[in-house]
């Protein structure tokens, strides 16, 4: 059965600590004799020729933290500044998915309200925008009332597509919903370099973000904390996390890289 990444991470984490347990309970075991391969001369004991080996005093590693990967705060919210963006714009025809966790906290009421607008249906609508009739008009210019009652078809059926969509909130985080593409690079479509031009510029990454899922937090626990782990093509989207950050001052922003999974 597939595992979702919260599953993944947790695994991780408990492998991490399995072995952080293991390595401190070999530093507690005794050394082993040893027999050195030196031969005594004739001025020293004989019994010397049997030694214990040391073992070189080590300074002890810090715990590891969960996972892996420092947790950054996102410019807007924090004083850390991100790495800044390769140029030109990175869109690999099989990219790198790379796992991330973003924590948001704040005050209850506007990280709800937050929840709320950060919910999307997780994929971009790409194509001419059908749900106008003005533009529809357009594409098909013959104004008879057979063109008429089609155009109008199409208009309802894309509209209650759209609201269906709209309502799903299918993924707790989409940028398309906090941060929109343009309709009219929609329409020009994703092989568009203006299209992958906007998306580096706006997003940071090439494509909508996978496997959104929210991570749950213990029962009790402070629900003025949000966690959503997710994975983004070839690059952390600095960009559209930069400008959530600057929309929502009253909320903290971090982002952790997972690197183990």
């Amino acid at each position: 059965m597939p595992q979702t990444t919260a599953e993944i991470i947790a695994e991780v984490d408990a492998m991490v600590a399995r072995l952080e347990a293991y390595r401190l309970e070999l530093e507690a075991r005794p050394v082993a004799h040893g027999y050195s391969e030196s031969v005594p001369t004739d001025d020293e004991d004989p019994e010397t020729g049997f030694r214990l080996p040391t073992r070189p005093t080590r300074p002890r590693p810090a715990p590891r933290p969960p996972a892996s990967g420092t947790a950054f705060s996102i410019s807007g919210s924090g004083p850390a500044e991100p790495e800044p963006l390769p140029a030109p714009p990175l869109f690999n025809p099989q990219p790198d998915w790379l796992a991330h966790v973003l924590t948001v906290t704040g005050p209850e009421a506007v990280l709800g309200q937050f929840r709320a607008e950060a919910a999307g249906t997780g994929h971009l609508c790409w194509g001419p925008d059908v749900s106008d009739p003005e533009d529809l008009g357009r594409i098909l210019p013959a104004q008879d009332a057979r063109t008429t009652t089609l155009i109008d078809q199409i208009v309802q059926s894309q509209r209650g597509r759209l609201a269906r969509e709209a309502g799903s909130g299918s993924v707790p985080f989409d940028l398309n919903a906090l941060c929109p593409v343009p309709l009219d690079l929609l329409a020009l479509g994703p092989a568009s370099p203006a299209t992958r031009a906007w998306l580096w510029e706006h997003w940071g990454t090439s494509r909508p973000l996978q496997q959104v899922e929210v991570m749950e937090a213990p029962p009790k626990e402070n629900t003025s904390c949000w966690s959503v782990s997710f994975w983004s093509a070839d690059w952390t989207p600095w960009a559209a996390l930069q400008a959530i950050a600057t929309r929502w001052p009253d909320l903290i922003f971090s982002i952790r890289s997972i690197y183990d999974v």
